[in-house]
């Protein structure tokens, strides 16, 4: 059974939102390779948590997207 439209544009709005969410954390990520060779080289440890926490929304996002049927 195809999804109803309300359906649909949740899922497209899960599905957006991983992906703003990867690229948050591929910019995340970028700014603790930076701090890796900063004198602030400490934080970088949490810098990777929160990427690596966005990188698991993003997943489960996309796989609650996948149990609405298109």
């Amino acid at each position: 059974m195809p999804a109803t439209p309300r359906m649909q544009g949740l899922q497209d709005d899960l599905l957006r939102t991983a992906a703003d969410l990867d690229t948050l954390s591929e910019a995340l990520d970028g700014h603790a390779r930076y701090l890796r060779h900063s004198i602030h080289k400490d934080d970088a440890p949490a810098l990777d948590d929160h990427a690596q926490g966005l990188r698991d929304s993003a997943g489960d996002m996309r796989d609650l997207a996948a149990t609405i049927n298109s």
